[in-house]
Order: C-alpha cells, then structure tokens, then sequence
C-alpha cells in the first residue's frame, strides 16, 4: 500500500518544490509591500486581459496564486498528498506534464464559460488534474485497494466545488485533463504496485 510517509515525501520533489513555491509567493503577496499589489494584479487572471490584450501568460501564473490561506492550505494539503502520489507513480516529467496541463485546460475553460470581468487564481485546476490522473491509474488497475477512497474524494470536491466564489468550471476540466493526460500517460506502462 503507497504510505504517505517521510520517506515517500522526500522523494515527491517536485511536489514539495510546488508546495514550497506556493507557500512563498502567498507569503510574498500577503506580507509584502503594497506596491506589490500591482505585480500580483499582473499575475491573476482576469478573462477580459486574456481575451482583449492576449495575456496568455495569466492562465499560468494565475495557478500559484491563492486569495487567503484556507485556499492555500487546502490546495496544498491536497497537492501533498495526491501530487507524491503522482510524481512516485509516474516519472517526475509526466507529473510536471500532468499538473500543467490540468491546470492550464482549467484556466482555458474558465476563460471561455465564465464572464469576461471573472478574476481567477488558485491551483485547484492542476490539483483536480492530480485526482483525475489517480482515477486513471485506478481503471487501468481495478484491483487497486484505494478506488473507493479515490472515488469519496472526487465525490466530496465535486459537490464543494460549488460553493459560491469557487471556480466550478476549473475543477471540472482541470479533472477531465488530468484524468485523460494520466491515462493515455500510464496505459501503454505496466502498472507498478505502490499499494
């Protein structure tokens, strides 16, 4: 059975370089300068500067930014325990392909469904990635112990996820992009017992 323990943690790189990252640039924002308040303006996305002024760059940065620190530490609890997961399944390039592309298709969709005046931030898209990269891994190896905890989980951020203020749309397909990303990622590799 995959243990989130010391030793895994260690080896989750990428996932503690991500949690560190996000952790500092909320640290940054909050606790900084006020003139900072420009510089994080410039890094959230906002979909009428997507649409109008073509700055792509949002759909990115915008994922390691969070508004307060429950969303912080909800997001990178999660992050910790499915990105180790991921990134000691996968190889840590598939991990960093997985999460990208998640939370890029999230930040994506919310541009097109959302209103041009919606300002966007958090990891949830890549997070939600993370989770459906798992639910793959879990169809190609139906023996897998951790289905049923997996599904729970998915079940309960599906229903919070629409609360109001919370980016519905982001989790949504950050989930379907992490889910077919880790599938086609994972089905021609012979399943590796983590469990």
């Amino acid at each position: 059975m995959f243990v989130l323990d010391a030793k895994n943690i260690k080896k989750a790189r990428i996932t503690l370089f991500l949690i560190t990252f996000n952790t500092l640039l909320y640290l940054f924002f909050s606790f900084g300068l006020e003139d900072l308040d420009d510089v994080f303006y410039l890094l959230v996305q906002i979909n009428s500067k997507v649409v109008y002024d073509l700055e792509l760059w949002r759909l990115v940065t915008s994922m390691f930014l969070h508004g307060d620190l429950l969303h912080l530490f909800s997001n990178m609890f999660s992050l910790l325990i499915f990105g180790s997961y991921i990134e000691l399944s996968f190889s840590k390039f598939k991990f960093v392909l997985i999460y990208f592309i998640s939370g890029f298709l999230g930040s994506l969709f919310t541009v097109f469904l959302l209103p041009l005046n919606t300002i966007s931030l958090g990891a949830s898209g890549a997070i939600f990635g993370l989770i459906g990269a798992v639910l793959s891994m879990l169809i190609l190896d139906r023996k897998n112990p951790l289905i049923i905890l997996g599904l729970i989980y998915v079940f309960y951020f599906v229903i919070t996820s629409f609360r109001p203020g919370v980016n519905y749309f982001a989790h949504i397909f950050g989930l379907l992009g992490g889910f077919v990303t880790g599938y086609f990622l994972r089905s021609n590799k012979p399943t590796e017992q983590l469990y």
